[in-house]
């Protein structure tokens, strides 16, 4: 799946963009439960930046600290492999307290959590608020240029973002009807949103004010 990645100077612009619909579900309870979630993704003044929302009321929210199981939790989940010679991807999993579980490596398997790694860090902000359709909650995640070159042992010079490749997801293991769903189809098994090859891939764009 190919997509455009918008490139913006400031954060003006992007808060403008269009949010996508994820409307891919999996693994899905005798009686499904679908909330409506979006995503958008831009480079915004050099950095990867994607948004997240969903529409839940109350979101569960359980876990507070780095690193826990947020996946139990009422969870929106950024997935990226933002250099385009490295394998490895990085997955970044909010609930709505700002709480985030952040990892990377190359597949399911043989992950590292990103604290132990490098003491720079995704950039969560969680946010709620309501329009004509309704209660939302989400999150806004930024992966600097310095985060990104010192976790993939990179110079800042040679990350480009001409093509990122992405997934988004919303999930929640422990929540009263458990829920998986994401934006580019996941096909492959075994089943979980670990697989990369599976992600979609952005193209970057020219600049926009």
């Amino acid at each position: 799946m190919e997509n455009r990645l918008q490139t913006f100077l400031n954060s003006g612009g992007f808060e403008s963009a269009e949010y996508i619909q994820l409307k891919s579900f999996h693994w899905e309870s005798p009686t499904p439960y679908r909330p409506d979630t979006y995503f958008k993704i831009g480079v915004v003044g050099g950095d990867v930046t994607a948004v997240l929302k969903c529409y839940e009321s109350s979101p569960r929210a359980v876990y507070e600290n780095r690193d826990d199981p947020i996946y139990k939790d009422s969870c929106l989940e950024f997935f990226a492999a933002p250099i385009s010679f490295k394998e490895e991807y990085i997955n970044v999993e909010c609930n709505s307290n700002g709480a985030f579980l952040c990892e990377f490596g190359k597949g399911k398997y043989d992950r590292r959590l990103v604290s132990n790694l490098t003491a720079l860090s995704p950039i969560v902000t969680p946010f709620f608020d309501k329009n004509e359709k309704g209660s939302f909650w989400g999150v806004k995640i930024t992966l600097t240029k310095d985060f990104i070159a010192d976790l993939y042992s990179v110079n800042k010079s040679d990350i480009d973002f001409d093509v990122v490749r992405a997934n988004f997801y919303k999930c929640g293991d422990d929540c009263e009807i458990p829920h998986y769903l994401a934006y580019s189809p996941v096909t492959t098994l075994p089943p979980g949103f670990h697989n990369p090859e599976c992600f979609a891939i952005f193209k970057k764009e020219n600049k926009n004010d």
